[in-house]
């Protein structure tokens, strides 16, 4: 399996679908300006739920910035739309079902110590205690599949690629932030 992009790397492309089943290329995220690109593990996730709040609460920072923010999971249309309405994202979500994109940045299939990594208790306690974010089930994705977060800058060179180390760990918005602020100073 490939390892996927790294920082300096172009960003592979890949026709995802959108919440209404049409077809849309993922670079089209980044012609115009810097994107973020979230690779979710399934929608009932409650990190990848966090991590979604976290990055809706930050949403004005990113517009600031000049970055669009996608969102990628792998179940059908509705249950990519279903999601994005329960957590109230303004960001877009896209559909992988057959994990083609995945495997091209690399996010592989984790195994059972991956879910049960003492290091994903606490984090779990606590995305349990907030009702947006509990554990919502198995919903349009793979319990072992690997999350991450990439941003891409408008010339489609990925500027940071994080794949998470256990399940939980998922860059803080003030990473990305950082990142996008390296393209506008660097370019």
């Amino acid at each position: 399996m490939s390892q996927g992009p790294g920082a300096g790397d172009p960003a592979p492309d890949a026709a995802l679908l959108d919440s209404t089943g049409a077809s849309v290329r993922l670079s089209s995220f980044w012609e115009r300006g810097p994107a973020v690109v979230v690779f979710l593990r399934y929608f009932g996730c409650p990190f990848c739920q966090m991590h979604v709040v976290q990055l809706r609460e930050d949403q004005e920072g990113f517009r600031q910035a000049g970055a669009k923010v996608v969102l990628i999971g792998q179940g059908s249309p509705e249950q990519g739309a279903g999601f994005c309405d329960r957590k109230h994202s303004p960001f877009p979500c896209l559909l992988d079902p057959d994990r083609s994109a995945y495997r091209a940045y690399g996010l592989s299939k984790g195994n059972i110590g991956v879910v049960l990594d003492p290091r994903v208790a606490v984090p779990f306690a606590r995305a349990n205690v907030r009702s947006e974010t509990r554990q919502r089930g198995l919903r349009g994705g793979d319990l072992f599949q690997m999350p991450g977060t990439f941003v891409v800058d408008d010339r489609g060179v990925v500027r940071l690629a994080h794949r998470n180390r256990t399940i939980a760990d998922s860059p803080p918005n003030r990473r990305l932030f950082e990142a996008l602020a390296s393209i506008r100073v660097g370019d």
